[in-house]
């Protein structure tokens, strides 16, 4: 029951979030509001990189759920992804002598995330010009009484989704072991940054807390934080394969973020 309270309490700590991002996505069913969007585009990535530093993971499943429904750009929901840090910030703010290094995160996860939404939107739309817009036409069906049972539905529907993934990773890590999961990331410097990233990808808040507190013990390097924080979306993951069905493309989303955010470790690795 420990175990199983950890992730019934991240998914229960998420539902506003969810409800407030399916409110997003039902006004932004209105036409007007949608093509106002649309009309700022190229501002996309940098803006989200932007809204994905806030400590939170909320942008990134609003992101997903845009981007299924094609209101905003691959570049744009991957500078949210890579710039989204949800239990990192406050973890390190209880340490006052890394605040510098907080900053330097932060900044450096906003900056590869906004350059690597630009240079992907530039690719994407050169090798798919016919890559269009969906028009979201205004319809009775997003007004009234409707628009609120289309959002309660929605969020209860994903918040299973996500209590379901959030059990399962949590049994997972329970089976594999933290310590396990930590002696392998202490091993060798120059592995860690693969391995962090992969930690990333785990869909709650464990990955990014585990990384973290290894961090502050000086048991990780800066470069692999910054790979497995970067990586690390949060329950955006589980949105962007809930709501965006071409598996293939969810992939390459999330092989672009492992790795843009390795070589940007390793390079860290040998800055610092």
């Amino acid at each position: 029951m420990d175990i199983l309270l950890d992730p019934i309490m991240d998914s229960v700590k998420a539902l506003p979030v969810l409800f407030i991002a399916f409110l997003v996505v039902e006004i932004l069913k209105n036409k007007n509001i949608a093509n106002r969007v649309l009309a700022h585009t190229r501002l996309g990535p940098p803006v989200g990189a932007l809204l994905g530093t806030i400590p939170q993971c909320g942008f990134s499943v609003v992101a997903a759920q845009l981007y299924g429904m094609r209101v905003v750009t691959m570049g744009t929901l991957l500078a949210i992804f890579m710039a989204t840090s949800d239990e990192a910030i406050p973890i390190l703010l209880v340490h006052p002598h890394l605040f510098g290094m907080m900053l330097l995160l932060i900044a450096a996860k906003f900056v590869v995330g906004a350059v690597t939404g630009v240079i992907v939107d530039a690719i994407h739309h050169e090798e798919d010009d016919s890559y269009e817009y969906i028009e979201i036409e205004s319809c009775s069906c997003g007004t009234g009484v409707n628009l609120w049972i289309n959002v309660f539905s929605q969020t209860l529907k994903i918040f299973f989704f996500i209590l379901l993934t959030n059990i399962v990773m949590t049994l997972l890590i329970a089976w594999v072991g933290e310590e396990t999961l930590s002696t392998v990331l202490k091993q060798n410097i120059f592995l860690q940054p693969l391995v962090a990233g992969l930690v990333g990808f785990i869909p709650n808040c464990a990955g990014s807390v585990i990384l973290t507190q290894l961090y502050v013990t000086n048991a990780l390097s800066f470069g692999a934080l910054f790979t497995g924080l970067t990586t690390s979306a949060g329950v955006g993951t589980i949105a962007l394969f809930a709501y965006h069905k071409n598996v293939k493309k969810n992939i390459a989303i999330l092989c672009i973020s492992y790795i843009v955010s390795t070589l940007v470790g390793y390079i860290l690795i040998i800055a610092l």
